[in-house]
């Protein structure tokens, strides 16, 4: 079949090719990008173990969901792996039904047990994710290698615009006649709670078709350079002499970023060699023969950049390293926890949906914006100004309850184009301070992060939380962007922090 549809493809005009690949890979990133939904179904998830599985579950312990989803950077490696040797349609299948069976089976399991709930919902529902999202973007990439930013872009908006589709649907599924929690914040009414193990048959069945023809057309061209071995992949690690990086390290991550010229097209390969002073003249001319001006540009970047033995033994890393940990904290928290806290002041669960469906749309849109205004000033610009407004915003949002639901609407979506400024700035900031030849697996190094901080708020919310109360939560979130905003202020007196002070 693969052979089949490729030959349908190719025998399309060649400024058509490119569009049912695209259509594949966007539909399945939407079925993928219900990640986003976790605080929308968080209530009902809570409310349902609490009543009929386990009445010590809480609301504070499920956090541990998102971050067990949050598994998916390391899952990219493996869908990288598993392309290789299956193919980018098997491998993207595995990791779509891994995915959205997690989402089936947790109709049974949130009826036995917790730990067995977070095993389908969280380590499947993210091990599946991460493998079937970097090949459905390197698939896409591999058609059109001259224009990465913008056919990843689109890619990555799929992912980003899925939440504003499901959270409404999610809500009507299960709690179509708008029943309010109580004052712990828990749902009682048995109407609502019999629905809930449903609601993941429904969507797990709903995420398999739309993935089912999605991987109809994920398929390479003819000409698709070979991807790496998981030698190739390590290999980066171990030797800092790696002349060529693999075909699947240059496109991992390069969903999450919006500049075309912070990235090297799919095919390029580094051909440069070092050469000795004793070497001859006549064999590097030979070994240069034949090469585009293009390529010859390209290696030239190559050889400024640093590989992940010289990044990790820099302090810039370190900076940005930590400045991404605290971005992420304050983002996790607000994604995870906004519904439970509005519910202690808004009894309209369909307007707290339709509420995060805005947020996300004005979050897919700010990417873009965040990307623009950092190619017209610098990343230190636009990453203070995302977090001094963040930080403004998470320090006054214990006063939404007075102003109602206009009020935290407001913030809501402000909070959510701020944090849009994450992943469009770091992965611009790691390329300009190490260059682009290893870009994917520094990124990878900083992206790591994320998931230290997801930790970290999982042991915060299920230990503290029930103490502090959201109100000092929200308040202690508040220093964090302001502590990434005094890092990136800071960041040129690093050795290489002066290369994104302009």
């Amino acid at each position: 079949m693969v052979s089949v549809v490729q030959r349908s493809i190719m025998r399309l005009p060649e400024k058509y090719r490119l569009l049912p690949v695209m259509f594949g890979a966007v539909l399945i990133h939407v079925s993928l990008g219900t990640y986003h939904t976790f605080g929308n179904m968080l209530p009902y998830m809570a409310s349902y173990l609490r009543n009929r599985t386990d009445p010590h579950s809480t609301l504070e312990e499920m956090i541990w969901v998102p971050t067990m989803q949050g598994c998916f950077p390391f899952a990219m490696v493996m869908g990288g792996v598993l392309s290789h040797f299956l193919g980018p349609r098997l491998a993207c299948a595995l990791g779509c039904y891994l995915m959205s069976c997690g989402v089936y089976l947790s109709s049974f399991t949130i009826q036995h047990s917790v730990s067995s709930f977070f095993f389908t919902y969280g380590f499947m529902y993210g091990l599946g994710q991460g493998i079937a999202y970097v090949v459905a973007v390197a698939t896409v990439i591999n058609w059109a290698p001259d224009r990465v930013g913008l056919v990843s872009g689109i890619v990555a908006a799929g992912f980003g615009v899925s939440s504003s589709i499901f959270a409404p649907i999610q809500t009507h599924l299960v709690n179509p006649s708008n029943f309010a929690t109580g004052k712990d914040g828990y749902f009682k009414e048995s109407e609502l709670l019999d629905r809930v193990p449903s609601v993941f048959r429904t969507l797990g069945m709903t995420y398999m078709i739309m993935q089912g023809i999605g991987l109809i057309f994920i398929t390479d061209p003819r000409d698709t350079p070979p991807s790496p071995s998981l030698s190739s992949l390590l290999n980066c690690f171990l030797s800092p002499s790696t002349r060529r990086p693999s075909s699947f390290s240059s496109v991992r991550y390069s969903s999450l970023r919006n500049h075309d010229d912070d990235v090297i097209p799919l095919t390029s390969k580094i051909r440069h060699r070092s050469i000795s002073r004793g070497s001859s003249v006549e064999g590097e001319e030979n070994e240069e023969r034949g090469r585009s001006d293009s390529e010859s540009s390209n290696d030239g970047e190559d050889k400024k950049s640093m590989n992940p033995r010289e990044v990790l033994s820099s302090s810039t890393f370190y900076f940005l390293f930590c400045a991404l940990f605290c971005c992420s904290f304050y983002a996790n928290t607000f994604y995870n926890l906004y519904k439970t806290f509005a519910e202690t002041f808004i009894d309209d669960d369909i307007f707290l949906a339709w509420a995060f469906s805005l947020g996300s749309m004005a979050n897919a849109a700010a990417r873009i914006g965040w990307g623009q205004l950092t190619d017209k000033t610098s990343f230190q610009t636009a990453l203070s100004l995302a977090c001094c407004l963040a930080s403004f915003l998470l320090l006054t949002m214990p006063m939404t309850p007075l102003g109602g639901k206009t009020f935290f609407l407001t913030w809501l979506i402000l909070l959510f184009t701020c944090m849009a400024a994450t992943h469009a700035l770091f992965i611009t900031a790691t390329v300009r301070c190490f260059g682009v030849k290893y870009k994917a697996t520094n990124y990878g190094l900083c992206v790591l992060s994320t998931t230290l901080s997801g930790v970290a708020l999982s042991l915060l919310a299920q230990y503290q939380l029930h103490f502090l109360g959201y109100n000092w939560l929200f308040l202690i979130t508040s220093v964090f962007p302001f502590i990434a905003f005094g890092l990136s202020t800071t960041i040129q007196i690093t050795p290489q922090g002066h290369r994104i002070s302009n």
